[in-house]
């Protein structure tokens, strides 16, 4: 084998099988394949290895066993994985692997990576199945309902409430928004409905819950759930709960239409940072809260757009002292991942970002820039990247985390390097980084893992340890 598939195989070898990522053996009934495929479709993704014995029946090389145990297998399985899913799956890629094999003869692993889908995909004799942990879950319509709202296929905010007056709506901002948008003279109704606000049923007009959402005085009470941003300040890096939590104040919930919803954080926000106590750093007072305003604005604005509106319960902002968590109601929608939220765009609820981007003093660009430029902002104060924890970590809920620290030494060359290759041990962050001390590179890697921007491999030696990004999934070099 090469050297670049021996690094490729001993990273496979000490993947434990999750929510992305399962082995199986050539042996395998190819429909029973199929619904792993179909799972980690439906789910967050995954990436499957044929030819690969369960880690819990061997060890290390002994688990290449190869696809040439049953080639048969593997070529029915490839041929239902284009007429058995429905519907098809667009997107996948398919890799093989040299390797020698438990017998030492040269042999091959198939890697199969699935893509998160934009929609539910079933076999074709209706079974339907998401990813739980490592195990594959059949579900029922119930379930499939309540993926397609996530994933955005259902679109909650077109759907009609009965409301046909004005009295729960905010007239003032309905106008301004007509204004700004250059409204022809229609009704208020007619021009609601023009922009997908509304919809008409026989003689009367009636509300979409997206009109309820941006116009509604109070759209918790309006949709009768919660809908808002709840605000809390803790004290240090931790929240503690037990005793006397460390609040700096009561948390409060911010309500009303969304565009106020949004200002209203960022006010507060602006509110923290001027009144935080500078401190001092070198000959100079800098302020404590070095976030940058458009990156929190970023944050806060996507919550709000892309939240997942078919769950009660209302968008989280903490703050900490060295950190501020952006929490929002439902997983990441469409095909969107941590991995690749940067460059693809997914909009659960069009209707409401298109709104909220034509007032002229819009919280969005929508040019499907937003999350990259609050890397940039982020970066131009030499802060960490903006970290957003996968649905391993929070399986109903996006988080972002905007760190308050300065980068130390050698985080960007660190951070690069696992970009590329997965995961980084103490040895190969002394080669990239020219620290010749192994023990001052485990203080830089401990503190990394304590701030929550790398992850230490559970149950290895010291040896064998090794750290990696949270939500990284596996190396686009085992595709390329």
């Amino acid at each position: 084998m090469s050297k670049d598939n021996d690094e490729l195989v001993s990273i496979i070898l000490s993947t434990e099988e999750w929510q992305i990522f399962e082995c199986k053996r050539a042996n395998i009934k190819p429909a029973k394949l199929l619904e792993t495929v179909v799972a980690f479709a439906n789910t967050n993704g995954g990436t499957i290895v044929l030819g690969l014995e369960d880690p819990k029946k061997a060890k290390d090389e002994k688990r290449l066993i190869g696809i040439s145990e049953n080639l048969d297998n593997v070529s029915s399985f490839l041929a239902l994985l284009a007429k058995e899913i429905d519907p098809p799956l667009i997107v996948y890629s398919q890799k093989e692997i040299v390797i020698i094999n438990s017998e030492g003869k040269e042999d091959k692993l198939i890697l199969l990576k699935i893509e998160k889908s934009d929609d539910v995909h079933s076999l074709k004799n209706g079974d339907t199945f998401v990813r739980k942990g490592n195990q594959n879950q059949k579900i029922g319509a119930k379930e499939i309902t309540r993926i397609k709202y996530e994933k955005g296929s259902i679109q909650l905010e077109a759907e009609i409430i009965n409301i046909d007056t004005f009295n729960d709506i905010d007239k003032d901002l309905l106008r301004q928004f007509k204004k700004d948008t250059g409204g022809k003279p229609t009704s208020d109704w007619q021009f609601l409905k023009d922009n997908g606000l509304a919809s008409k049923k026989g003689n009367k007009f009636l509300l979409t819950k997206g009109g309820g959402l941006l116009f509604g005085k109070n759209p918790s009470v309006l949709l009768s759930g919660k809908f808002g941003i709840k605000i809390s300040r803790f004290f240090g890096s931790r929240a503690t709960y037990t005793g006397t939590p460390n609040l700096v104040h009561k948390p409060f919930t911010i309500e009303g239409p969304l565009l106020y919803q949004i200002n209203e954080a960022i006010d507060y926000f602006k509110d923290v940072v001027k009144n935080s106590p500078p401190k001092l750093s070198g000959s100079t007072f800098k302020p404590s809260l070095l976030i940058p305003e458009s990156a929190f604005q970023e944050a806060v604005t996507n919550a709000v757009v892309h939240r997942n509106y078919s769950i009660q319960n209302d968008i989280q902002v903490r703050f900490f002292d060295d950190h501020i968590e952006i929490e929002s109601p439902g997983t990441y929608p469409g095909h969107v991942t941590p991995s690749n939220i940067r460059s693809e765009r997914f909009a659960r609820n069009p209707i409401i970002q298109r709104t909220l981007n034509r007032f002229d003093a819009a919280p969005n660009l929508d040019i499907g820039e937003g999350v990259d430029r609050m890397f940039k902002a982020m970066r131009q104060k030499n802060l960490y990247d903006p970290i957003y924890l996968p649905p391993t970590y929070l399986p109903n809920s996006v988080m972002v985390i905007l760190y308050n620290l300065q980068k130390i030494e050698y985080w960007d060359t660190v951070s690069n390097f696992l970009e590329e290759n997965y995961r980084i041990t103490n040895e190969q962050a002394r080669k990239i980084t020219g620290v010749p001390d192994s023990v001052r590179m485990s203080r830089l890697l401990k503190q990394w893992v304590e701030s929550g921007l790398l992850k230490k491999a559970d149950g290895r030696s010291k040896k064998d340890m090794y750290y990696y990004k949270p939500g990284q999934g596996l190396p686009a070099s085992l595709f390329s």
